[in-house]
């Protein structure tokens, strides 16, 4: 099988440098046809230098705009690779984590995406990779850290999303590859996860694959914390607008919606009444994301109850 580790940056010189040895290690440790290129949004910094410092070792795909996750999609229709391996610049690898993922791929055609398991940058604490969902006080969430899930940590199974790891490219390409309703990021990783259990394809968590990560470094420099929460909180609305399916999951949300509002208000945590405000302009949208989805059989694909219960025993 052909690889292609495809590294996503935007300003992340002093990233690419403290990291970039590990993917090169990586690659020549694998047994499979491995190589690694850099997605750049555009930087300003001196990203295509350091990349040039590694003397042909890594490629350089050179983009005119800041699109963060769907410059994937750009990629990915131009190149010819089996499984691309979708990494951020803020990630450091075992030199083995490439093979635990492709194998997957190797013994079942059903898989659209193995995510590895993701490790603090120094090694000290669980990030996650392997994610539970669904719908809590009427909105969708979703987290690595929900109850007794220590005990998955080691354990291969499937995962309802992940930011990054290896994908099926040809079934990426069939979905469409990551949704531009959700720039400048934030769920579009759960949009195309969720799309693909749609289609009755898996998304599994391998911990035999093993990533260093420095947590968010790139979007949190972009637009601190406070924006950020406020654009999950827009995505969130977005993405539950254009997937979810039942009418339980609209009469859920407008009975916790004042309770949230109030509560919102009280403790002056406004990032969600911000969000949902932010989503208001982008609900069209997302409506019509929604009808494309229906004409394709999307909401007669697998029920959400099931991809929430089942995507994270």
């Amino acid at each position: 099988m052909k690889i292609h580790i495809l590294i996503l940056n935007y300003n992340g010189a002093d990233l690419l440098k403290a990291y970039l040895p590990s993917f090169i290690a990586a690659t020549g440790v694998s047994k499979h046809s491995c190589r690694v290129s850099i997605i750049d949004n555009n930087s300003a910094d001196d990203s295509f230098n350091v990349v040039e410092s590694f003397q042909g070792k890594v490629g350089w795909i050179g983009l005119k705009d800041n699109r963060v996750l769907c410059a994937y999609n750009e990629a990915a229709l131009a190149l010819d690779d089996d499984v691309l391996i979708l990494m951020n610049n803020d990630i450091r690898v075992d030199e083995n984590f490439v093979d635990p993922l492709v194998g997957r791929f190797e013994n079942d055609q059903n898989i659209f995406m193995v995510t590895p398991r993701c490790m603090s940058i120094d090694d000290s604490l669980y990030e996650g990779s392997r994610t539970r969902g669904g719908l809590r006080y009427g909105v969708y969430w979703s987290s690595a850290r929900f109850p007794w899930h220590e005990e998955g940590i080691f354990r291969t199974g499937k995962t309802l999303q992940a930011g990054f790891g290896a994908f099926d490219r040809k079934k990426f390409l069939a979905l469409n590859g990551y949704d531009d309703l959700y720039l400048p990021g934030r769920l579009e990783d759960a949009d195309i996860c969720f799309r693909a259990y749609k289609r009755g394809w898996m998304c599994l968590y391998e911990p035999a694959s093993v990533v260093y990560h420095a947590g968010g470094v790139s979007f949190h420099k972009r637009f601190g914390a406070k924006k950020t929460l406020v654009i999950n909180w827009r995505n969130t609305f977005l993405f539950m607008l254009k997937n979810l399916s039942t009418a339980s999951t609209l009469w859920r949300f407008l009975f916790w919606l004042p309770l949230r509002l109030i509560y919102s208000l009280v403790t002056f945590r406004t990032e969600f009444i911000l969000g949902l405000l932010a989503a208001i302009p982008l609900a069209p949208r997302a409506y019509r994301g929604r009808i494309a989805l229906k004409k394709e059989g999307f909401f007669s694909g697998v029920p959400d109850r099931v991809i929430f219960k089942e995507s994270c025993p």
